[in-house]
Formats: C-alpha cells, sequence, structure tokens
C-alpha cells in the first residue's frame, strides 16, 4: 500500500509517474471507439497499472486526474461533469492492489500442485502449468477489476445519467447490450496489463522505488 514513509524523492517520482499514467489514460480514451451507451477502448489500462504497480493511493489519483482533466479536454456528448464516473475510473486503480494478495497465494498453492509426483499428468493439465503464475494473477485480478466497475457499476451510473434513476429493469437491460463489450475487455484488458507491467518491471525508472504489485512476489 501507500507508504506515507517514502523518501521524498520517492514520493516525488511516483507523482510524476502517475502523471504520466493519467495523460496516457486521458490519450488512450481519446483514440477510443465510441458506440451508443458505450465506448470500446484501453483508456483504464493505464489507470489499473498505475494501482498495480504504485498502490491504491495513486492509483485512485491517477483514475481522478484522467477523468477529470478528460473532461475538461473534450467534454462528452451528454454535457455535464458526472461525479459516478469519476468514481469508477479511480476504482480502476484502487481495487486491483486490493485484490492482488487475494489472488496470490491460491494461485501459487495450485501451481505448485499442478505436477503431481507421479509425473502422470494429461495435456491440458501441462498446457496449463506451463503458464506464468503471474499471468493467471493478472487476470484474475483485472477481471474482477474490469467485472465490478465495467460490468456492475458503469451499467448504474449510466441509468443514473440518461435516466435519472437506477432500476432493476433499466440496469439490467444496459448490463445485457454491454456484455460481448465486456467479454473483450476480459481478454484484452488482463494481456495488455501483464505486457506491459512486465515490460516496466524491467526498466531502469523503478530502480530504488518500491513497487506494489505482487505479481513479481510469486514463488
Amino acid at each position: 500500500m501507500h507508504n506515507s514513509n517514502r523518501p521524498a524523492g520517492e514520493n516525488l517520482r511516483a507523482m510524476i509517474l502517475t502523471g504520466l499514467f493519467a495523460a496516457l489514460g486521458i490519450v488512450f480514451q481519446r483514440f477510443s471507439i465510441s458506440m451508443p451507451l458505450m465506448r470500446i477502448g484501453i483508456g483504464p489500462i493505464p489507470t489499473i497499472v498505475s494501482g498495480m504497480l504504485l498502490g491504491p493511493v495513486y492509483g485512485g489519483i491517477t483514475g481522478l486526474i484522467k477523468d477529470v482533466v478528460g473532461f475538461l479536454l473534450a467534454p462528452p456528448a451528454s454535457g455535464g461533469f458526472f461525479p459516478p464516473v469519476t468514481v469508477i475510473q479511480m476504482l480502476y486503480g484502487i481495487l486491483p492492489t486490493l485484490f492482488l494478495p487475494l489472488f496470490r497465494r491460491p494461485v501459487d498453492w495450485l501451481w505448485g500442485n499442478l505436477y503431481p509426483p507421479s509425473g502422470n499428468q494429461g495435456k491440458g493439465r501441462r498446457w496449463l502449468a506451463g503458464l506464468p503464475a503471474r499471468l493467471v494473477t493478472c487476470f484474475l485480478v483485472v477481471i474482477l477489476t474490469q467485472f465490478i466497475t465495467g460490468g456492475l457499476l458503469m451499467p448504474a451510473a449510466l441509468n443514473l445519467l440518461y435516466d435519472g434513476q437506477v432500476t432493476w429493469t433499466l440496469w439490467l437491460a444496459r448490463f445485457t447490450t454491454r456484455i460481448p463489450q465486456q467479454v473483450a475487455y476480459f481478454i484484452g484488458y488482463p494481456l495488455v496489463t501483464y505486457v506491459v507491467i512486465e515490460a516496466l518491471e524491467r526498466a531502469p525508472v523503478w530502480r530504488g522505488l518500491p513497487r506494489q504489485t505482487v505479481l513479481s512476489r510469486h514463488f
């Protein structure tokens, strides 16, 4: 989690990286494809990565900056600023860090038991055991984050924005129409997030800067 005892230099670097991730999110959002009541793009990924690498505080700030500045630069067709959407964008940076510890140990235990002592296992089991535990953890964390934010909360926010109320019927209608979009996100978001984190963890910019991701803590 965010450590208030970090040296000033580390906090400054974390704030600079937060701004960078927010800027990337704004750029990615601008290049997304807008459709009726939904948008297809990778705008949340920099916020997710920020939360995993810098912790929930900086991750939440990344989502806040991304949404507020993005709104000021390109106001949506719906008109005014809508705080519930901003909260959802902040959750993209907060939830992953909270979910990471929940999945790391179970995945470690499961992957440690995929190969029985006898060495006899089917092709499917051998294929599954060959996947990096880090990748599996990333998929579980990002999918759960996306399901909560984009799958459950965003339809309710859209109900409030466009209909002025949230009812089971209205929520279900928007949830159902967004299923194909969410399925694509369940596949694409974890893959892109994993590739980005793997690349960043090898970059010199992270030297000496504590990272929150437990992808690097698998046994």
